[in-house]
């Protein structure tokens, strides 16, 4: 795809969101925090991981959320060999379900951060990021992040 916004015309693809959900049973839950760290340390070390997330939900459930740059990250991550030789085959021991989703991106709006010194709001690029803005556009102390 051609980014409409680039004046030189230069190739790029829209980042790619892959949303995976599992169902952990009791002692399957307790073996994957162990692993907890180093599946987000790996995966945000792989070339193209934009993003890495992990939310827990009720019932031994993860959600794990990762933005990559485009299609060939998200196949360096499943080649990675942690992913490959632990985690794949964990998975199938330690999980009651499982489910995959892939999303292209292709619009991203600001994130939005309520300072908490002068309480206005700044926005920031990428969306995606958690770490976007760093300070308040208005009194430009740091915002969290």
């Amino acid at each position: 795809m051609i980014d409409p916004s680039s004046k030189d015309g230069t190739q790029r693809t829209e980042p790619l969101l892959v949303v995976a959900e599992f169902v952990f049973t009791e002692e399957g839950a307790a073996e994957m925090q162990r692993h907890m760290e180093r599946t987000l340390t790996e995966a945000r070390s792989i070339d193209g991981c934009l993003h890495a997330v992990v939310w827990s939900r009720p019932g031994r459930r993860l959600l794990f959320s990762t933005l990559w740059s485009d299609r060939q990250a998200v196949t360096r991550w499943v080649e990675n060999e942690f992913h490959r030789r632990t985690l794949m085959p964990g998975f199938r021991k330690w999980c009651t379900e499982g489910w995959f989703g892939e999303y292209r991106l292709e619009v991203d709006h600001p994130r939005a951060m309520r300072c908490a010194a002068c309480g206005r709001w700044t926005q920031g690029q990428p969306g995606w990021s958690e770490v976007e803005p760093r300070s308040c556009r208005n009194c430009s102390r740091g915002l969290p992040g």
